[in-house]
């Protein structure tokens, strides 16, 4: 039986609700299910990681965790998932020793080979967010990155945050309110981790 911890930070619960997905997939195993303020020790065989994008980042608190755990989380197997409202795959398979994992919203989305990217686009592609990890956190050996549609609603959003979501929709028409996690691809993610 393995131990599994899901650290996550979550807004609006999308974050939150994704990691609930997660744990129902690992049958045998030992789960827990935090927020990572809340997270005391890493006596785990494995820590996923769950964040919102935060503009092309991890959340403040996520990044603050990943740093100042960082020696203790390098001898165990890591993964970390984004929930986010827009990813464009310009690339398939791993990127920087990570298997990339993206939903099916954002599989229809994929750009192709020398594709012009507008620069929301580019600020929104797997390479962005990797990179973005990458300057947030160091060089944390993760198995794999997942990028998952989650939900916009803004009522469950700080006022700030409400306030950039709404100017986000004018100019993206893409970005729309609504619930968008699909359970399926959650599990399908969990299992290529070999949590189940």
């Amino acid at each position: 039986m393995k131990r599994i911890l899901i650290a996550y930070h979550s807004e609006s619960g999308a974050t939150k609700t994704i990691a609930e997905y997660i744990a129902q997939t690992a049958k045998e195993d030992q789960i827990t299910v935090l927020p990572v303020e809340k997270v005391e020790t890493l006596d785990y065989d494995s820590v996923i990681i769950g964040t919102p994008n935060w503009y092309g980042k991890p959340a403040p608190a996520v990044s603050r965790f990943l740093r100042a755990r960082g020696q203790e989380l390098k001898g165990l197997s890591l993964a970390i998932y984004f929930s986010c409202m827009d990813c464009y795959p310009t690339e398939e398979g791993e990127q920087q020793g990570m298997l990339i994992y993206a939903d099916g919203h954002f599989r229809k989305q994929t750009l192709g080979q020398g594709a012009k990217l507008s620069s929301w686009q580019k600020s929104h592609t797997v390479t962005s967010y990797v990179a973005n990890l990458r300057a947030a956190v160091g060089d944390l050996p993760f198995q794999s990155l997942g990028l998952f549609k989650g939900r916009l609603d803004f009522q469950r959003l700080s006022w700030g945050h409400a306030l950039m979501m709404r100017f986000i929709c004018l100019i993206n028409k893409g970005v729309r309110p609504g619930n968008y996690v699909l359970p399926e691809d959650i599990t399908a993610w969990s299992r290529m981790l070999r949590i189940e």
